[in-house]
């Protein structure tokens, strides 16, 4: 599984190919869902969901700003 995972993530070339590796790997460890969230890197800019969670799920938790009090992804 691990071998597999590596080389979906080498030959990713956008968000879509990195979440479809992502979801394969979780999947494999009997995760349905998935979220790789990631900050922005320039002040202004929009943080990064990748993430197979419904995409109602996915909005509001953007738009309420819940990664800024999430354990789990606060820095």
């Amino acid at each position: 599984m691990f071998e597999n995972f590596v080389e979906q993530l080498s030959a990713s070339v956008d968000a879509a190919d990195l979440g479809e590796a992502m979801a394969s790997a979780a999947a494999g460890f009997d995760f349905p869902l998935f979220a790789y969230f990631t900050y922005p890197s320039a002040s202004g800019d929009a943080p990064q969901l990748i993430s197979n969670y419904p995409s109602s799920w996915t909005s509001r938790y953007l738009q309420q700003r819940y990664h800024s009090l999430d354990p789990v992804t606060c820095h």
